[in-house]
């Protein structure tokens, strides 16, 4: 039996064992590529490294299989955005292994589990492994799929299969829309396969919760957090860098130019209530994204007026939040700071528990309110619950 005939062969097999699996890996095309290191797939294509497969025996073949698809029922093929691509599929692995391996899943010993991740996300595991040395692309790799040019070929650290990114006709990059329609595409795919398997009596509990979180999301702030800077920062096009993820076919065009933006303003609401928990977990937070950008950091302390301004650079990181003042809440005072100072800053982020009525009319910066309680909605801007 070759690795071909291997693959079917635990595809089928899992259609009674494992329909969960079964039913979202027959979607995929198999693919021989004996340029991968293991497997990988896109959402479109199962492709195999036939002397891996070969070396595994039959139970560990499909619970490869089963890696894949768990990582394009999470939609890591969509989600990456520019994270360095061998960390993401790092991150991948931490978050949807210790599922499968609870699930009685067969996999390859060496796999990636740490009981340190069980429950986060994979931006939020992400955020805690290690950069990757200088030099790495985040690119999808130097494959025969043409999915990117990277000298380092070796993108599955984990040894189960690596995710890559969604593609369009013609190896292109998807638009916006065209993502949001690959993940919808893959979360009715994945309710369905769920669905069959829970009929049959073989959907493990770990995999029912996953896929109800799948279809209901819990928001993770962090998440929010650091998507509403980055989207601030992606205000210009610099023809300096240009967008690695064209460089492979020739075409230079620019980059969003993202490490240096304007002021971002935090607000700080000190009327008393937010503890000193939410506030270190936030400065934690913006410690960890402000690394990532040149910019300048004002901190306004704001009960009914300003109680104190603390201004940061990159270079004083971490991030320290001495609130002052105390009483009731105003909101208008730092948007009045803001225009007396004359700047137009990136962004302001507000930290409340949103106990006031008394709002500014919207300024035409982007503004997030970081809540620290269920009370209250503002009238303008973004809305985040820290907790």
């Amino acid at each position: 039996m070759n690795a071909n005939e291997k693959m079917v062969k635990a595809r089928t097999g899992m259609v009674l064992d494992q329909p969960f699996f079964a039913s979202l890996a027959l979607r995929l095309r198999i693919k021989e590529d004996e340029s991968c290191k293991t497997l990988w797939t896109d959402g479109h294509t199962l492709g195999f490294n036939p002397k891996f497969v070969d070396g595994l025996p039959l139970d560990q073949v499909k619970g490869v299989i089963a890696h894949e698809v768990m990582h394009l029922a999470c939609s890591h093929h969509t989600r990456r955005g520019e994270r360095d691509q061998k960390k993401w599929n790092m991150a991948g692995d931490y978050a949807i292994n210790q599922i499968l391996v609870d699930s009685k899943i067969a996999l390859p010993e060496g796999c990636l589990i740490d009981p340190a991740y069980i429950g986060m996300a994979s931006e939020q595991i992400y955020g805690h492994l290690p950069e990757p040395p200088p030099g790495n692309s985040p690119g999808n790799g130097d494959q025969n799929g043409g999915h990117g040019q990277d000298k380092d070929k070796d993108q599955d650290p984990g040894g189960c299969g690596e995710v890559r990114d969604a593609k369009g006709p013609g190896d292109r990059d998807l638009s916006p829309a065209e993502t949001a329609q690959e993940e919808q595409n893959w979360k009715i795919a994945t309710a369905q396969a769920a669905t069959q398997a829970k009929a049959m009596g073989e959907l493990p509990g770990g995999i029912a919760r996953m896929v109800g979180e799948i279809l209901a999301p819990h928001v993770d702030w962090r998440e929010v957090l650091r998507r509403f800077v980055d989207q601030a920062a992606k205000n210009d096009y610099t023809w300096t860098r240009p967008n690695r993820r064209y460089l492979h076919a020739g075409l230079y065009l620019p980059a969003l130019y993202s490490e240096q933006l304007p002021p971002i303003v935090i607000a700080v609401d000190t009327s008393g209530s937010i503890d000193d928990e939410a506030i270190s977990q936030f400065a934690s937070e913006m410690t960890s994204i402000l690394r990532e950008y040149k910019t300048t950091c004002n901190v306004l302390y704001c009960d009914t007026e300003i109680a104190g301004v603390e201004n940061f650079t990159s270079d004083d990181l971490p991030l320290k939040l001495n609130p002052q003042g105390g009483g009731g809440t105003d909101f208008r005072p730092p948007f009045a700071w803001v225009e007396k100072q004359g700047i137009t800053p990136a962004c302001l982020i507000y930290l409340t528990d949103m106990y006031c009525h008394q709002f500014p009319e919207p300024p035409a910066y982007p503004v997030l309110w970081a809540k620290t309680g269920e009370y209250g909605s503002a009238p303008f801007g973004e809305e985040v619950r820290i907790s």
